[in-house]
């Protein structure tokens, strides 16, 4: 059952004040059994619900059936959502949850990440060393616990703002500051001699 992501109301009201009009429409649509117009919210949250997930299980094929399977998901519940509340972070939710899992069943750790990106440089011995030490920050933060993991990746990968992670998250922005602080303790200690 999807839980509000925000707890008071007034976070509610203002958020709702800010919600697109045509997103809100959709949404009232989809929660009366309107596929058409769930295909819509599909349409616009796709890639970005699928980028979250590729953060974390860097694989295409894993990264896509699990947007899949997360916008079911959200589709088989869309009649419990409460529309005071916005739709992204139940959303994103969802789908961090389901990844979460699916590396938990699996036993997978978030595989290196940039590892196949064109190094910046034709020296083969700079390329090199470039391919080894993103492989080296990669495993570093294959190793974090998920908490610290997912807080870093949303953070320094996605880009997205403390507010936004904590809502997704359901913890207070304390927290997420306190996460990726210990996060970024763990890698410096991981890798003191690269930085």
């Amino acid at each position: 059952m999807p839980v509000p992501v925000l707890k008071d109301e007034g976070a509610a009201a203002r958020q709702t004040s800010r919600a697109d009009p045509e997103e809100k429409q959709l949404l009232a649509r989809a929660k009366n059994g309107d596929t058409e117009a769930f295909g819509k919210l599909v349409q616009r949250y796709q890639r970005r619900v699928y980028t979250v997930i590729y953060r974390f299980v860097r694989n295409h094929t894993d990264a896509d059936d699990l947007a899949q399977d997360a916008f079911i998901r959200a589709f088989k519940a869309i009649d419990r959502f409460d529309l005071r509340y916005p739709f992204s972070p139940w959303m994103y939710r969802i789908a961090i949850n389901l990844t979460l899992n699916h590396l938990k069943k699996r036993k997978l750790k978030m595989v290196d990440t940039d590892i196949e990106r064109k190094p910046s440089s034709d020296n083969p011995v700079d390329a090199l060393e470039q391919y080894q030490t993103r492989r080296k920050v990669h495993q570093a933060i294959a190793k974090l616990p998920p908490k610290l993991r997912q807080v870093l990746v949303l953070r320094v990968y996605e880009n997205w703002p403390y507010a936004q992670i904590a809502e997704v998250l359901e913890i207070p922005i304390g927290t997420v500051m306190s996460r990726l602080s210990r996060a970024r303790k763990a890698l410096k200690e991981e890798l003191g001699s690269l930085l």
